[in-house]
Order: structure tokens, then sequence, then C-alpha cells
């Protein structure tokens, strides 16, 4: 054999030997990923990969599981679901060597979009078996909770409990753009302070958003370069505007191309504190963390994630 063929071959080996341990949330996208369940031990069982299945009851029962798991000497700790059930994961994992992964079955499913995870079953089952590993860094809130993807404040954590909540049967980013315009309806913009580099500064505004990946709300592309292997985070903050003009911009966001807006400003920084005179809640990965006031900071490399 050669050299490559050599290493292909243990790199196989090694891939077999990991044992995976799957975690379903049986409420995302409203059951769908529970009803995969079949579908997914076919291609688990096919590609031979050593596993078992954990059906999530609730999120104390899934931090218990993982507990069991890391005991149990598993390796790979896959979520079937969608961004919640991946950061709860993710906020059990972080630090450690094991490896992290997806088969996204939610609603909105941002964090396998930005790290090009496709949405097949078949596909993600040979990610898995193939094992290729990027160290993700990861967002941190108040020296605590980490996140994957996008954290936020104002209008879009408004906009998040309302997709959260809504009883219409809409995924992805129908359900947030409906949450978007019911949101406006009765949103007036607030004070926000926030301080960076030694640097204190005040705006009347809409939101501001911390920023690990370029997309959250099933596609909303608010900080279009953002990168989970840079180091940085990237801020977002949208200005007081007119209802008028935030329904014509709004679509852009979906390109990325709402960054050219005289209302819209984009910077950098490894670390940020963010205030407001009206007590926002902060979301991350589309789940509730805490009130602000707040602090965010980036941990780099901190995440063992499976990928293409």
């Amino acid at each position: 054999m050669k050299n490559l063929e050599i290493i292909a071959f243990f790199k196989n080996k090694i891939g077999d030997m990991l044992k995976t341990s799957l975690l379903i949330n049986p409420s995302s996208a409203g059951g769908r990923a529970l009803e995969s369940r079949r579908k997914i031990e076919s291609c688990l069982n096919e590609l031979g990969i050593e596993y078992i299945i954990n059906i999530t009851k609730s999120l104390n029962h899934m931090q218990e599981t993982i507990k069991n798991n890391l005991s149990s000497g598993f390796d790979n700790f896959i979520a079937v679901g969608g961004d919640g059930t991946l950061h709860h994961m993710t906020n059990m994992l972080a630090g450690s060597n094991k490896r992290v992964g997806i088969i996204p079955l939610g609603s909105g499913n941002d964090i396998s979009t930005n790290l090009g995870i496709p949405s097949g079953i078949e596909d993600c089952c040979r990610i898995i078996k193939n094992g290729k590993i990027k160290n993700l860094d990861l967002g941190v809130i108040n020296d605590k909770y980490y996140y994957i993807c996008i954290a936020g404040a104002g209008f879009d954590s408004e906009v998040t409990d309302l997709a959260n909540s809504t009883r219409f049967p809409l995924k992805g980013s129908s359900k947030y753009t409906y949450a978007v315009y019911k949101t406006l309806l009765t949103f007036r913009s607030k004070e926000f302070t926030f301080s960076y580099n030694g640097q204190v500064k005040k705006f009347n505004g809409m939101m501001i958003a911390a920023s690990n990946m370029p997309s959250y709300g099933g596609g909303m592309k608010i900080t279009p370069d953002a990168s989970p292997f840079d180091g940085l985070l990237d801020i977002c903050i949208i200005k007081k505007m007119s209802k008028f003009h935030f329904i014509s911009e709004f679509p852009k966001i979906f390109q990325g191309k709402h960054t050219d807006d005289p209302h819209v400003e984009i910077f950098r920084t490894s670390e940020i504190r963010i205030e407001s005179n009206y007590n926002f809640s902060v979301f991350a990965d589309g789940e509730f963390i805490c009130k602000l006031p707040a602090s965010f900071k980036i941990a780099p490399v901190k995440l063992n994630f499976i990928v293409p």
C-alpha cells in the first residue's frame, strides 16, 4: 500500500473504533427528529458505526445522559435536533477532548448551515463516519454560558422569544420572519451602553448582537463575515430607524446586504459588556441565557466539531 493509502486505512479504523452517543430531542421540529430514528439507525448500521441512541426527556435528563456516556468512554456526541439541542450539549462538552456533531433536524439549523453540514441524514452519518474535526471558537456569556453561533439582546431577543413560543406551524426563516414583523408592531428603540477595548459608548437603537458565526434566525446573515476560527466576536449594532425603513431593509439581511445601511454598525472585538435602560433578555443559539447587563467574550478553539 502507498503511504496515503496506509494513512487512510488507519484513519478509517480509528473512526470505526470511536463510540458514538446520539441524543435525540423528541420535540425538535414538531417531532421530526424522533420520527427519523429508524432511518438514522439504518444508516449508522450500514456504515458500521458503534453507537447508542438516547431519547432526551428534559434538559436535566440530557445532562445526566451526557455525564453517563462520558464515564462510559464515548468519543462522539451527536445532537439529533436543532441549535438548542446542540447548545446545551456544547455547554457540557466545551473544553473536553470529545467530538461534537449534529444531524440537523430542528426548525432553524443555523449552526449546521454555517458549518456547511448538509441536512440529509445519510450525508450526516457519512460525515460522522469520516470523523473530520475542526476546532471551533465559542462565545462565553458572563464567564459561564457557552454559545456556538450568535447571542443578542434587544429587538432580536424579543423576536426569538416570540418565535420560540408561537404555536403557528411555521419553520425556519418563515417562523422568524413572522416574529420579526409582529414584534415590530409594538417595539420601541431603547438606549444601550457597551464597553470594549477601554471604550464606553452609547446608542439609541434596536439591538446589539455578539456573533461567532454569520447567520441565525433561520438564515438571517446579521454578521456575514463572522467566523468561529478567527478568535474574535463580530458585533452588530442596529441603531434607531423608522419602521418603514426597517421593513424596506429587512429582506436584505438574508443576503447579508444590510451592512451598508447607515443605521448598521459592525466591528470586531474579543470581549464586550452590554447594558441597557430596558430589561432585555439575552438569547444565544435561540436559548434564553440571562437578562442584561451581560458580558461577552471569545473562548478560542474550545470545541472539537465533526464537519464535512
